[in-house]
């Protein structure tokens, strides 16, 4: 089977002079593009980069990111994302998790973190990379890793979720036929790196020889405005949380001809704004660990929304406790199988084996959401087994939270809900006296602005269970 960096050489053989990815003001072809990844990776060869290792890459999207993580790929290897804006406490752990070799970054978010493995500055080094031979050796097979994303953590601690270049090339190949995406589309990419919703953004446009439309600073930060940028960029392909179709006007973007939400519920309510007769509604679903997306619908107002039926080349099951079928109609627990499901998570082993299950001879996932078949055969999304919630599509483990609150010595006791699309964070003194301020520093040293909690509050005792995605106290 095939490697994922060849999907996008062919397309810089077939259109080197078509533009590749916009940023901005700044913009590159598919030929400059791939020469430009092929020189970095020869250089990360030199550098001590073989096949089989991995390689973090601490850059926002932008043009060099793209190069960065063709180029690892290119040399074999498996990115490992990092937002520049995750606390330096976290970004190291990554590094040292992953077991990365060496980490692709810029001069200025290298300023003030501990680097434990070599560090290679585009910028600083550009001089060097630029001397490097075009020809480009490529050294992976299918069954090495493409990607670790890492995900929040129920133990307390992020888990990086292993994706081989097979799982990846299945889904490039079955989104490729399922959203007949064009030459002449613009993709919007406005996920951050580390979340694998990137993956499917960059992909759709790679695999079809279509532009690339990195979100800048100012449009991440555009909020209701963001249609505006994106018609002023002529995009016509976005990809993207529920929560943010629900913040925007779909009035000042005519051109937006395919819509794909995911990472979260999408309401009825929703499809009924953004639903056109001239464009199409996608409605996804799929944990990380299935490779972005395991199931799909098209929407409509006349409809109710489900989450659809398999990506070809997958299977869901919905099954009980014991993992045997649920009966029609009747909730169970989502079950992956398929092209999709990854390797399973770095250096957890007992997790692996807990989550990674063989059913009939099949390697499944169980996700820990509960669903159900309709009477068309439909999958509808009924809520979570577990403490996993979703903040504008940004995956929780609220137990990461609550070990990290409980690792401070003032607190006795803690539990964590989502109440106003925000994280609350109840916690029992000990002794009395809790000290908020501390205990926000250090969670800030620790935890990704999105998981920590913006509310505290106190109390004497509690008892609490969960239900879903909520905490219940009493």
């Amino acid at each position: 089977m095939p490697t994922l960096h060849p999907i996008f050489e062919a397309q810089a053989e077939l259109r080197p002079n078509d533009v590749a990815v916009v940023h901005g003001r700044q913009t590159i072809t598919y030929g400059e593009l791939d020469a430009r990844a092929n020189r970095l990776a020869r250089y990360l060869r030199a550098r001590g980069v073989r096949r089989g290792a991995a390689v973090a890459m601490m850059l926002p999207r932008s043009i060099d990111a793209y190069t960065a993580i063709l180029a690892i790929l290119k040399a074999g290897a498996a990115y490992v994302p990092i937002d520049p804006a995750y606390p330096n406490q976290r970004a190291s752990w990554i590094v040292a998790d992953s077991g990365a070799c060496a980490i692709v970054t810029r001069t200025d978010l290298a300023a003030g973190r501990q680097a434990v493995v070599p560090v290679i500055c585009v910028g600083a080094e550009a001089e060097a990379i630029a001397a490097e031979r075009l020809q480009d050796e490529d050294a992976a097979r299918d069954d090495d890793l493409c990607y670790l994303i890492y995900t929040s953590g129920s133990t307390g601690r992020p888990k990086g979720v292993m994706v081989e270049h097979r799982n990846a090339c299945h889904l490039v190949e079955a989104e490729r036929a399922i959203f007949g995406v064009r030459p002449d589309d613009r993709v919007y990419q406005g996920a951050s790196l580390c979340f694998d919703l990137s993956v499917e953004e960059m992909w759709l446009a790679f695999a079809a020889g279509a532009t690339l439309v990195a979100a800048t600073p100012e449009m991440c930060c555009a909020g209701p405005d963001l249609p505006r940028h994106l018609a002023e960029q002529g995009v016509t392909v976005l990809s993207c949380v529920p929560t943010l179709l629900a913040m925007m006007d779909d009035a000042e973007l005519p051109a937006l001809r395919l819509l794909i939400a995911g990472g979260e519920a999408c309401s009825n309510q929703l499809v009924a704004r953004w639903a056109r007769p001239w464009r199409r509604m996608v409605n996804t679903y799929g944990p990380t660990e299935t490779t972005v997306i395991a199931t799909y619908a098209d929407v409509s107002p006349e409809q109710a929304v489900t989450i659809g039926r398999a990506v070809p080349g997958y299977e869901i099951r919905v099954l009980n406790e014991q993992l045997q079928a649920v009966a029609d109609g009747e909730a169970g627990e989502i079950c992956i199988g398929g092209a999709g499901v990854a390797r399973g998570y770095r250096g957890l082993p007992d997790e692996t084996r807990a989550r990674f299950v063989e059913i009939d001879g099949e390697r499944f996932y169980r996700s820990g959401d509960l669903g159900r078949f309709d009477r068309d055969g439909n999958l509808e999304f009924v809520g979570r087994a577990d403490g996993q919630v979703k903040l504008r599509g940004l995956r929780i483990e609220l137990g990461e939270v609550e070990a990290a609150l409980l690792r401070d010595e003032s607190v006795r006791a803690a539990a964590c809900v989502v109440r106003d699309q925000q994280v609350v964070a109840c916690v029992v003194p000990r002794n009395g006296a809790f000290h908020e301020e501390r205990v926000r520093a250090r969670l800030q040293n620790w935890l990704p602005v999105w998981m920590t909690p913006s509310v505290f509050e106190t109390m004497s005792e509690f008892r609490c269970c969960r239900a879903g995605s909520s905490i219940t106290l009493r």
